[in-house]
């Protein structure tokens, strides 16, 4: 009995150990790339937007991503083919009756259910 005391003892003061040297050794001093200062932007002669720092020349220009946005927002409903006149109520959209894309009629019904979040029972539409 003493020796398998003995050895739990000596194995929970290595693990112990382990467990305190991690963080010790976790990483060495600048491991971690530091946070580039502020810079100025600048635009090359392509009219790009960008700033360099000690790691190089770094491009922020975002305006090739605002075109498709805007011409998919407006072009969206356009494109729809029936999905986009979903019918709205004060519980929001109602698609009971509409054929689903897989194919199959889409059955909605109010039901009560439990909001933890909430608190308490609210209705909302479940559908199938």
């Amino acid at each position: 009995m003493r020796k398998l005391l003995v050895a739990a003892a000596a194995g929970a003061s290595v693990l112990g150990g382990a467990m305190i040297a991690q963080p010790l050794q976790a990483q060495p001093y600048g491991y971690y790339r530091p946070a580039p200062p502020y810079y100025a932007y600048h635009y090359d002669s392509y009219g790009r937007r960008y700033f360099e720092d000690a790691y190089g020349r770094h491009y922020t220009d975002d305006r090739p991503y605002d075109a498709p946005a805007i011409a998919g927002s407006v072009l969206g409903p356009a494109f729809a083919e029936g999905y986009a006149d979903v019918p709205y109520d004060r519980y929001g959209p109602d698609p009971n009756g509409m054929i689903a894309r897989d194919g199959h009629r889409i059955k909605c019904k109010l039901q009560d259910v439990f909001d933890d979040r909430y608190g308490g029972y609210l209705r909302r539409r479940i559908c199938d």
